[in-house]
């Protein structure tokens, strides 16, 4: 009997997310395939199978790593244990690549005849570079979704293919600009510029003094600016209420995220999926990020990229300003916002270097291209 079984671990939300377009786009090539592992409720929305969900091991940070440090090994020594009586074709693991890497590892000691195909290359390009040896030795396929990756693998064995990035497949317009403007009640006389502080309650507190006092310091040097802020679905209307209210900033649900980076002149946003969001509407931007001092000593001793924001990394040069730790200040960020409103040469530079970003990531399909990856060495 032909064996249709594939395992799949997303161990975190955003896995889930891209977990699910796979599980979708394998159902339809062959309705009969039968997928378990670890996922969440997107991927059960699709007829998966959990052995674990997701959302119990959604940990962020050290701290919180480590106190649950005996529930992952239990979750890991499950999973082996699974795998290895159920001896799948395909094991596909979609990014948490620390988790993933040493479940792999155990599954190959073990001599499994499973292909382990990895979704979301691990980012050895920013950090610990060493990392590339046991990848190549441990995963069949690697499913990368930066363009640049597929080139950081040429020389060694290991079937490396370049996906696409999965945000192509988010973006949803649903108001043309004018009807935007209309439902945002936005005067389209004024220069936009669109907040995006972080989608975490933490983050939002760590940006904020500094983004109230450039809008203030802004507004005083220009009358003609409308300013908005994305809200992120993790926090309340009435968190955001509080704090904006006062600046007359206007708050705009993250459902429509989309269409404010689309229409917005500027964008200042905490790095993060946010910047690649503002190269693929091609709208010039301003990054930031501030750490607590004790996390940022230990990014400056792993971190070995020149720039922090992906438009940069791809571009491989500086093309929108990053304003990192001590730079992130209310004056930076007023200067910089600034150069974009007063010269008109380094803004239109700035939308065709963003052009050159969201052509080179390719199109639309990420979860279907590697659905194909996995169908095809399943009929190996």
């Amino acid at each position: 009997m032909e064996n249709k079984l594939i395992y799949i671990s997303a161990g975190e939300a955003s896995g889930d997310l891209l977990g699910s377009e796979v599980i979708k786009e394998l159902l339809v090539s062959d309705p009969y395939l039968k997928i378990k592992g670890i996922g969440g409720s997107n991927m059960m929305v699709q007829g998966f199978d959990p052995i674990f969900r997701t959302e119990e091991l959604g940990f962020m940070g050290f701290f919180e790593i480590f106190r649950h440090v005996f529930f992952i090994r239990k979750v890991m020594k499950a999973m082996v244990k699974s795998i290895l009586k159920d001896q799948p074709k395909i094991v596909l693991l979609i990014d948490f690549s620390e988790f993933h890497i040493k479940l792999a590892k155990r599954l190959k000691k073990h001599n499994i005849k499973s292909k382990i195909i990895k979704y979301v290359s691990p980012q050895i390009w920013a950090s610990r570079s060493k990392r590339i040896t046991d990848i190549v030795k441990t995963y069949d396929c690697l499913c990368c979704i930066l363009p640049f990756e597929k080139e950081i693998y040429k020389d060694h064995d290991i079937d490396c293919r370049y996906v696409g990035h999965p945000l192509l497949d988010k973006v949803k317009i649903r108001y043309e600009k004018e009807e935007f403007y209309k439902f945002l009640k936005i005067n389209g006389k004024k220069k936009i510029i669109s907040i995006f502080p972080g989608s975490r309650k933490q983050e939002v507190s760590k940006h904020i003094d500094v983004i109230l006092k450039a809008v203030k310091d802004l507004k005083n040097d220009r009358k003609d600016l409308s300013f908005f802020i994305c809200k992120s679905e993790n926090i309340t209307f009435e968190n955001y209420l509080k704090i904006f209210e006062e600046e007359n900033i206007t708050i705009v649900d993250s459902v429509y995220q989309w269409e404010l980076i689309k229409y917005s002149d500027i964008v200042l946003c905490k790095s993060g999926t946010s910047s690649l969001q503002t190269a693929i509407m091609k709208t010039p931007s301003i990054i930031f990020y501030r750490l607590n001092s004790f996390s940022y000593m230990i990014a400056k001793r792993i971190i070995k990229t020149e720039f922090i924001s992906l438009p940069n990394i791809i571009a491989k040069k500086l093309i929108i300003p990053e304003l990192m730790q001590d730079d992130f200040t209310a004056e930076n960020l007023k200067i910089e916002t600034l150069k974009y409103l007063n010269d008109k040469e380094y803004y239109d530079d700035t939308i065709t270097e963003l052009e050159k970003v969201a052509n080179s990531i390719g199109d639309k399909g990420a979860g279907k291209k590697v659905a194909e990856a996995v169908l095809e060495y399943l009929s190996k």
